[in-house]
């Protein structure tokens, strides 16, 4: 095929809409055959559940029977188009496959071997936002050609100059560069775009760093390349929505006063100017558990919601407004988590470019698994639900002396809450001594770059490369300012995935590795995560009595598990060694291990009950997630017109699962 450099828009009734004619419930096995019907897909080797699909190549024919004289049932399947296999015939070059979908048939017809292209798992990349800091990514046509390049101790240049030819559309015609990423990234939730991962290969670079060679495919869009010439004027309308989320306890009445007075400041020098019409600030203020200590009032509080072209006085007056709790709460941890959760459920966030959660506390948050926990959530699924809705969390953490023990837990929360993917630092600031003046520096810096900023030029951003990240507040924040800026104008330039059919790619920046590049993600079914979260409170209700008989604790999973199983026949086995076993097999062989799945009988005795209680906070705080994510209907894509809710698909990054 041709090199191409751009990827192509996606139009209403394109790509998308050509495959699901012939998708039909086909993405992942599980569902039941329909009654009475007797042909169901043949199984991978070696498992008892997985059911073997393909991806089909350009030129696919339908034939009625295996053989090229036969009838044609259809010779305009649209490439990468998803189908079961429910049989097989013949061998090598003259092997034929019948294929269909839905999973209980029946069967379309048979294709030739050599048009299909096995997807065991379903495994698809996606981009990283982090566009700013690290490369566009390279794709290239054979395997070797990559490891060739990934083995040259001159890496990082060789890249680069293949990197300059591919955009500048001059790619030598021997060049083994047969695409590049977007110079926007595109948004796999906004523009769902498919790059299938067909196989993986770890790697290990002369400078010390690892990767993963993947061997991808993609759909091949139209011939329209999105207009890069007008980012100007696509962010003539970029707005941005800054909600701060304040800790309202007793100790935190000057952090509040500084805050009013640094937003303050910061509308009077812009009230006049273009962005100052394109900003919003909302507030929301959290407590503890009013279960515990009602005097408290509430838990998290809307003081002012984040509605675009809200008037700053709304915020101004409210912060002004905002008082301190009277009465004190149990213990130093508090409901940040809380607070954080109202904010990220604001529906207005579609509405802005930049999206930004300010948090300002000075005590770490509740355990997912305490009781008293009011979303049962924990730092990292959190993180994952502002990620999954491109907002950033920054936290400012005032470490007071009189919480001097619970700096250390705190840090650690706020630094998992506050990453962003593809960015190698967390925008955590710890305020020493919890001084006033240098919160107010800090608040003040970080509010002026996110807003301020938006004001700037944007050419030199598209393929600026930030390679440091420096400690300061200010230019970690202009970094964020500039992925916000890019994953925008992906979303308004209908960016898609780069037009290649069957490529070689490595998943971190060849010029920087320590930077990730690509995210692997898994495409589940709404049963699957059903049946995941299923398995997952059955593992929390046994371990929560057998944190008390630690003995007993497989034993009790054993008999729930084979209560609630849908298909108790398709149980690895009743006498499973391992949580991983319960997952189910469409997690086998991903590129991801877990310590919860490691753990087998000997491993949760050898815990102790402290560790074997943080694990259960944990596996609580994935179900929480796992729910949210069901109730989130913008995650989830209908695999072909008419599809049951049971197989809209969604997915899922890599790092959440269990």
């Amino acid at each position: 095929m041709g090199k191409r450099v751009w990827g192509a828009m996606m139009r209403p009734g394109g790509w998308l809409a050509g495959f699901a004619v012939v998708l039909a419930a086909v993405w992942l096995g599980g569902l039941a055959p329909a009654i009475g019907q007797d042909r169901v897909p043949l199984l991978v080797d070696g498992t008892q559940s997985l059911h073997q699909r393909v991806l089909t190549r350009p030129g696919a024919v339908i034939h009625a029977e295996p053989t090229d004289d036969a009838a044609i049932v259809s010779d305009a399947v649209p490439v990468f188009s998803v189908f079961y296999v429910f049989d097989r015939q013949g061998q090598g070059d003259g092997e034929w496959l019948e294929i269909g979908g839905p999973f209980a048939g029946p069967p379309a017809g048979w294709i030739r071997a050599g048009h299909a292209v096995d997807w065991r798992q379903t495994m698809v990349l996606a981009f990283q936002g982090n566009r700013p800091q690290r490369q566009r990514v390279l794709f290239f046509d054979e395997r070797e050609a990559l490891a060739d390049l990934l083995d040259d101790p001159a890496l990082a240049e060789r890249s680069a100059t293949l990197r300059r030819q591919a955009v500048d559309e001059a790619l030598p015609a021997d060049s083994p560069v047969i695409s590049i990423e977007p110079p926007v990234v595109p948004d796999i939730h906004d523009a769902f775009y498919l790059l299938p991962i067909l196989e993986v290969e770890d790697r290990f670079l002369a400078s010390g760093f690892d990767t993963r060679m993947v061997r991808v495919a993609s759909i091949p869009l139209s011939d329209d390349a999105p207009d890069l010439t007008d980012f100007e004027d696509q962010l003539a309308d970029f707005e941005v929505g800054v909600v701060f989320v304040i800790d309202t306890t007793s100790s935190m009445e000057p952090y509040i006063d500084a805050t009013r007075q640094v937003v303050t400041r910061i509308h009077e020098h812009i009230r006049d100017t273009d962005i100052g019409e394109r900003t919003t600030f909302s507030l929301v203020g959290f407590r503890d558990s009013t279960r515990l200590v009602p005097a408290l009032d509430y838990v998290s509080r809307v003081f002012v919601e984040l509605e675009s072209g809200l008037p700053i006085e709304a915020f101004l007056d409210a912060i002004a407004r905002m008082e301190v709790a009277a009465a004190s709460s149990v213990g130093f941890d508090e409901e940040s988590m809380a607070g954080l959760h109202t904010a990220i459920d604001f529906e207005e966030w579609d509405k802005f470019g930049g999206r930004y959660i300010i948090l300002i506390t000075d005590a770490g948050p509740r355990r997912p698994g305490d009781a008293d926990s009011a979303t049962r959530l924990g730092p990292r699924e959190i993180n994952s639900l502002a990620q999954e809705n491109g907002i950033a969390i920054l936290t400012l953490h005032l470490l007071s002396e009189e919480g001097a023990d619970n700096h250390a837990y705190a840090e650690a929360a706020y630094r998992a809450v506050s990453a962003f993917a593809g960015i190698d630092r967390p925008f955590y600031f710890p305020v020493r001594e919890a001084d006033v003046a240098g919160f107010t520096s800090q608040i003040g810096d970080l509010a002026r770059v996110l807003i301020g900023d938006a004001r700037g030029r944007v050419e030199d951003r598209v393929d600026e490369v930030n390679a440091e990240i420096a400690a300061d507040v200010e230019d970690r924040a202009q970094l964020l300012d500039r992925v916000m800026q890019l994953a925008y104008l992906g979303r308004v330039t209908g960016a898609q995935a780069p037009d290649v059919f069957d490529a070689w790619t490595a998943d971190v920046d060849m010029t920087d590795p320590s930077l990730k590049a690509l995210q692997v993600r898994v495409l589940l079914t709404k049963s699957q995560l059903s049946d995941l979260t299923q398995v997952l409170e059955a593992i929390l209700e046994a371990g929560s009595t057998g944190v008390a008989a630690p003995e007993a604790f497989f034993g009790q999973l054993r008999s729930a598990v084979a209560h609630m199983a849908r298909n108790p026949d398709l149980l690895p086995n009743a006498e499973f060694e391992s949580l991983g076993q319960l997952m189910g097999e469409y997690l086998d062989g991903l590129p991801y291990r877990s310590q919860l799945m490691e753990i087998g009988e000997l491993e949760w005795l050898a815990m102790g009950p402290g560790a074997q209680l943080e694990m259960l906070d944990r596996i609580s705080a994935k179900i929480e997630l796992y729910r949210q994510r069901d109730a989130d209907d913008r995650l989830w894509h209908a695999p072909y017109d008419g599809a049951q809710p049971s197989e809209y698909v969604y997915a899922m990054p890599l790092e959440d699962l269990p």
